[in-house]
């Protein structure tokens, strides 16, 4: 089994070009700091760098190596802050879907700020799959989404179960068919509650000759009551809004049934993140 102090032992020899320096650094010895790298390389059985004239230079599995080590050392650091932090703090990089941070955020982030008043937040709201994105990428700590995707990276918590509608001008609803020519006015390209739209409208056998992408369900909600088209939204986001002119349909449960969740990175653990899940879970 790899020590990881042979590891800071080896990050430290790279990273200061030799093994006097690194010594110096560690406060060791040298023949220490040389034994640990041969310890090392045997364990491995790699070498780890070239040795000519007394010096040393990194090899490519050394390169390797390097790129793991940093990785095994930040999450060793998040380990430790996580089980020995008193109370969360720092920044915590939120992420959301427009419709859940309408309708569901706001008593959450109040109960949230009101408990651990350390933590600065940061949220933008963004549809579901770009933000599972910036998860993957390291630019958001943790989304509120929909339909995330089967990947063995991600740690998804389930939160919210909502009931999606479609929603169309008042007219409308009054007609059993609705009419020959569609436009979707939806959010962009990326959004579970499009493709469950998209979904439906397929399994109806229905086209929509258009498509009116609108990153605000505000906005969207809006151009549906003035005519412009048809929508799928959860019934949540409706109770905040005056829907005069507004009617709706229910659709097939396995449409309208929309699962939400808490999605972070699983080697990203931090005790902002987990206070927030719990403070979600408690809604």
């Amino acid at each position: 089994m790899i020590d990881i102090s042979d590891l800071i032992v080896f990050k430290t020899v790279v990273e200061h070009k030799g093994v006097t320096r690194a010594a110096e650094a560690l406060h060791r010895v040298p023949s220490n700091v040389t034994a640990r790298l041969k310890k090392l390389e045997s364990e491995l059985n790699i070498d780890l760098f070239l040795r000519e004239n007394n010096r040393l230079s990194v090899t490519s599995a050394g390169l390797r190596l390097l790129d793991y080590t940093d990785k095994i050392l930040q999450l060793q650091k998040s380990a430790i802050a996580e089980l020995t932090q008193a109370e969360p703090s720092g920044l915590l990089r939120l992420g959301s879907m427009e419709s859940s941070a309408a309708s569901r955020l706001p008593n959450i982030l109040s109960r949230y700020h009101d408990k651990y008043p350390a933590v600065q937040i940061e949220l933008m709201t963004a549809a579901s799959m770009p933000l599972i994105e910036r998860v993957l990428e390291g630019e958001l700590d943790l989304v509120m989404t929909s339909d995330p995707p089967n990947d063995p990276r991600l740690s998804c918590t389930h939160c919210f179960d909502e009931e999606l509608v479609l929603i169309m001008p008042l007219a409308w609803g009054e007609q059993e068919e609705l009419p020959d020519t569609l436009t979707m006015v939806g959010y962009n390209k990326g959004c579970s509650y499009r493709d469950r739209l998209e979904k439906w409208l397929k399994s109806q056998d229905r086209t929509c000759e258009r498509i009116i992408e609108i990153p605000s369900y505000y906005t969207m909600i809006s151009c549906v009551i003035a005519g412009m088209g048809i929508g799928m939204v959860p019934r949540s986001l409706l109770a905040l809004h005056k829907t005069g002119g507004l009617a709706f349909r229910p659709v097939e449960t396995e449409i309208a049934h929309a699962q939400t969740y808490l999605v972070s990175r699983k080697d990203n653990p931090s005790s902002a993140i987990s206070a927030f899940v719990e403070c979600t879970l408690q809604a």
